[in-house]
């Protein structure tokens, strides 16, 4: 019978938060207009077409699938310096805000549906709670855009790849997790929409994977030689653990 976990880690898009409404180009646009320089009067829609062609040119550092498949990871800030100091746009803010700036204009952002109530559940029950994600962005970015999503979680700690290297489902990043938790990784249930990144990863790493299936983009594979859980809601997960407590067995 599987033991009710000591911790549960959770994904941030598509499974903390639900980021379906991105528009990069209105991202530009919040950011140029900080601009204190801009020379070649660039515009937003300018701005996104360099900023694909760094894209392009970076394969050859992490490879054709580098924000799907690759296990290294690389920093908005160092991105955001050469796409603007290229162009030779100035802005009056430090690197650390453009990000903020950047994320706050192209992302529309909505928590997923009764997400709030299993915190809470998980808060009331004692188990622990993270967050862990392939992020380009900052661990403080992340840490505010949660804060201002859910305010008042219990959220041990946020980890983003960009601050620790390793991306999922590199063991790596999980096994950072690992230590920051302080309980044995089999004791760590981790929730994601990514079966590859999330699922393959964390089971990989020896926790227990949950797929959240609701936000799950279509065609992915199931990975082979995996046990993992499914989930379509977070109420379902509740009953999950619910069952769990009275003893009950649960497929995987």
């Amino acid at each position: 019978m599987e033991m009710v976990p000591e911790m549960v880690i959770f994904d941030y898009g598509q499974t903390l938060a639900d980021e379906g409404d991105y528009d990069a180009v209105r991202g530009n646009r919040a950011v140029l207009s900080m601009a204190v320089k801009n020379p070649r009067g660039i515009t937003a829609e300018q701005l996104q077409e360099f900023a694909d062609e760094l894209t392009k040119d970076m394969e050859g550092l992490f490879g054709e699938e580098k924000r799907g498949k690759a296990e290294g990871e690389f920093s908005a800030v160092s991105f955001d310096r050469y796409l603007y100091e290229y162009l030779e746009i100035e802005l009056g803010i430090p690197w650390e805000e453009v990000e903020r700036v950047f994320w706050k204009g192209a992302a529309r952002v909505r928590a997923t549906e009764n997400v709030k109530k299993l915190l809470d559940y998980l808060y009331r029950e004692g188990i622990g709670t993270a967050v862990v994600s392939n992020m380009m962005k900052s661990t403080q970015s992340l840490k505010e855009k949660i804060d201002g999503l859910l305010p008042g979680n219990h959220f041990s700690f946020v980890m983003t790849s960009c601050d620790y290297l390793f991306r999922k489902p590199h063991p790596r990043i999980f096994g950072m997790a690992q230590v920051k938790a302080g309980v044995p990784a089999d004791r760590i249930w981790y929730c994601g929409d990514n079966l590859f990144c999330d699922v393959k990863g964390a089971a990989g790493a020896g926790m227990k994977a949950v797929w959240y299936a609701p936000y799950a983009k279509k065609g992915q594979k199931a990975p082979e030689g995996v046990d993992y859980l499914t989930v379509n809601s977070w109420d379902e997960l509740i009953e999950v653990l619910e069952s769990m407590k009275r003893g009950g067995k649960e497929e995987w």
